[in-house]
């Protein structure tokens, strides 16, 4: 009864060899639309996102340079971050002391919870409240993200004020993510009909020492036709003297040049040139040795091509990545998000009372332009730097700390100029019919990549993790049939 199964060893090793010679060989050929994807996308980020942002970024330090250079605004005030009460009534001025820190404008806050009763000026954990001097409060009502507060919305934008870059939101998916780099080289090749393929030499018109070549490296011929089996082995490697100066593709002007001399695992079809009958150059295509792939890439038949989908903003070196890209300019916070796409508009199974599931929210991020205030916290007749405490009664708030107005005026030239060139560059982003239509034609290729390379190399990749999978499953069969103490009786013919 053994004898049945004893075929899968063999069949498990011929399906796994088979796979990753199919992916040596597909992961090198999507290279060239690799390379325009990414070329495109590097030219977005690099000629229309970019420049856009750097406007943003001069409009933030020409507000800077007012506040550190010129000194005619501050970004600092005095922000309450604690009330403690004494006596019967928390409404008689004498009753109340202040614990107040000298803060800086900020994206966020801390929570502060005071003590005391809020009653007296409104503090409450969502606010950041502001002394104005004297008896005088401003409370300004934050957003709450866990223990932070979010200036942006409320009230401080007046002060630090937002806006929102521009970026290219990146989708992506478990079968696109590049795991494999099988590329070696690439160079024309030329070759005889030969009577075997032992003793048959095929010549690579470019010096050795730029030329990635071994035994069990993979060789496809672009364009193809000119072997049987589409992509043939490498089984033999070394070098012979070519004179390269003639070929305008090398970039050699010796006559002598040492080169490849290699042995193919099968005889052409025909004989290859250089230059060929119409005139074209057979380029010769080595990719990784498939014996060298590694199982660990693996996938099984339970693991999602499609799921989960990341989501991120794309940065110069994530060019080229991902399975689509779409333009954002909607101030969300940046990072990486993650979601089941399928699950979209559906309840959410953790959540069921919930909102429906959506795409998880995110964007390029916002910058922030520090405003500033025209008056400086003081204490003690001096300016009072960022993180200085204060503790005052209500019986001496008036005239023992407070603001001072600052004489200086604001030289805005500059200011002025990189608002005027930040207004010109968002406005020709919104009507850039190239950013539009090179954000479309990226994803038509990374559509292309998707289709023809990426999901067959992940079809590949779940049958190793499948035919790994039956060996296992078989070599554990084949210890019951041998070890078990029944295994005469199962044996019976």
């Amino acid at each position: 009864m053994k004898d049945v199964f004893i075929g899968i060893p063999k069949d498990t090793g011929i399906v796994v060899d088979e796979s990753k010679a199919k992916i040596s060989v597909l992961d090198a050929a999507k290279i060239p639309y690799v390379n325009a994807t990414e070329n495109l996308d590097e030219e977005i980020f690099n000629v229309k996102i970019t420049p856009t942002n750097d406007t943003l970024y001069a409009v933030r330090d020409a507000y800077r340079e007012r506040i550190d250079v010129q000194g005619c605004r501050t970004d600092l005030f005095w922000r309450v971050t604690g009330i403690a009460t004494a006596g019967i009534s928390p409404l008689v001025p004498e009753d109340i002391t202040y614990t107040l820190t000298c803060t800086k404008l900020s994206p966020t806050y801390p929570k502060v919870v005071a003590g005391g009763s809020d009653d007296i000026v409104g503090l409450n954990t969502s606010n950041v409240l502001k002394w104005d001097g004297f008896s005088n409060f401003t409370d300004f009502v934050l957003t709450e993200q866990g223990d932070t507060l979010i200036s942006a919305g409320s009230s401080l934008d007046s002060f630090l004020e937002p806006d929102n870059f521009h970026g290219i939101k990146m989708y992506d998916e478990p079968y696109a993510r590049d795991v494999f780099d099988t590329f070696r080289s690439i160079g024309v090749g030329t070759i005889g009909v030969g009577a075997a393929a032992t003793t048959n030499f095929m010549t690579i018109l470019a010096p050795s020492s730029t030329m990635d070549i071994e035994v069990g490296y993979l060789m496809t011929s672009q364009p193809s036709g000119f072997f049987a089996s589409g992509t043939v082995s490498v089984t033999g490697v070394g070098t012979t003297t070519a004179d390269l100066s003639s070929f305008p593709f090398t970039g050699v002007t010796t006559t002598t040049s040492v080169v490849p001399l290699i042995t193919l695992s099968e005889l052409p079809v025909g004989i290859i040139s250089a230059p060929g009958p119409t005139g074209e150059f057979t380029e010769m295509l080595f990719t990784q040795d498939p014996t060298t792939i590694s199982d660990n890439y693996a996938v099984n038949q339970s693991d999602s091509p499609y799921v989960n989908q990341t989501i991120e903003i794309m940065n110069l070196s994530r060019c080229g990545a991902g399975v689509s890209i779409k333009y954002d300019n909607s101030g969300i916070s940046s990072g990486t998000r993650e979601w089941n796409k399928f699950l979209d508009g559906f309840p959410n199974p953790d959540d069921l009372d919930g909102p429906d599931i959506t795409e998880p929210p995110l964007g390029a991020d916002k910058i922030y332009y520090p405003i500033g205030f025209l008056s400086a916290p003081v204490t003690g007749g001096s300016l009072a730097s960022e993180g200085a405490t204060l503790t005052i009664t209500g019986d001496i708030i008036v005239g023992t700390a407070g603001y001072q107005t600052i004489s200086t005026s604001c030289n805005d030239t500059a200011l002025n100029a990189a608002l005027a060139a930040r207004n010109t560059a968002e406005s020709a982003l919104a009507v850039d019919t190239d950013l539009t239509g090179m954000i479309n034609t990226s994803n038509l290729v990374k559509q292309k990549i998707s289709d023809e390379f990426n999901l067959r190399i992940w079809a590949y990749r779940m049958q190793i993790g499948e035919s790994i999978k039956r060996l296992s499953s078989y070599v554990d069969w084949e210890n019951l049939m041998e070890n078990s103490p029944y295994a005469n009786v199962m044996n019976r013919e």
